[in-house]
């Protein structure tokens, strides 16, 4: 017997293969000593990034609040001029809602751990920076980042194709193929809903034999009816509303 090679592709749908750090601080030295080490680490990790760099805390919120594209992880001088560090990372947080940024804040000083409280940064690195201290803290951020970006992964026509879990808003069974309603359209495979329901993860709740639905994407849910972003209204059918009242409220609760 012949042993045939099988050849295959595969395709990701949505999401972002590039990691995105940003650099604000008001020595230009350090910018550049930060970016270069970012890079090296980049190359060695075998990792495609790419670096942003801004000398002041107004340069960086005018540009995020335009461009509306987050980056994946900042370093954040804490002493700014005029607008600060504290303030920078209150604003991604509070007025952005942006909870995915890792910030990292470096500072000279070491005596602002009350202060910072509230933005959640994922580090805090002290002036002069150590590269290994960078290299940690990248290799925290890059895992983090990996747990985050999880796809969804299914084979279709020779192809086989990854979309980001934060991409999908809820999949629909119909005709023996399973639809995956995204942010950027329609794909679809053939399957079962019950065979994926177990490997999905915990933010996605099945509401009925025909849908599974992303929490995430959730605007309001009824004993009857869960109304998702964009408007579009989905049944929840009888065996599945206790459960999914319970869900609900565990994820308003797990939100507080």
């Amino acid at each position: 017997m012949v042993n045939k090679t099988v050849e295959y592709k595969t395709k990701i749908i949505g999401g972002n293969d590039v990691f995105y750090i940003g650099i604000c601080d008001d020595e230009k030295e350090m910018c550049t000593q930060l970016e270069e080490w970012c890079y090296k680490y980049g190359k060695k990790k075998n990792i495609d990034l790419e670096v942003y760099v801004w000398y002041t805390g107004e340069s960086l919120c005018n540009d995020i609040l335009k461009d509306k594209e987050c980056i994946d992880m900042l370093f954040l001088d804490i002493e700014l001029i005029t607008t600060d560090g504290i303030q920078v990372g209150k604003f991604i947080r509070e007025e952005l809602k942006n909870l995915e940024t890792t910030i990292i804040y470096i500072s000279s000083k070491s005596s602002y751990a009350m202060q910072l409280f509230q933005v959640q940064p994922l580090g805090f690195l002290i002036k002069p920076l150590e590269v290994e201290e960078v290299e940690k803290i990248l290799d925290k951020s890059i895992r983090l980042y990996e747990m985050k970006n999880q796809k969804f992964e299914y084979y279709s026509k020779g192809t086989f194709y990854k979309i980001p879990y934060k991409e999908i808003i809820y999949f629909y069974s119909q005709n023996k193929k399973i639809n995956i309603i995204t942010n950027g359209g329609e794909e679809q495979f053939n399957g079962k809903l019950k065979a994926i329901t177990s490997t999905l993860p915990h933010n996605f709740i099945m509401i009925h034999q025909s849908y599974i639905i992303n929490l995430d994407y959730m605007i309001e849910g009824s004993y009857e009816l869960v109304k998702m972003r964009g408007g579009i209204l989905l049944n929840i059918s009888q065996p599945y509303r206790k459960s999914v009242r319970e869900r609900i409220m565990q994820n308003k609760w797990e939100e507080k």
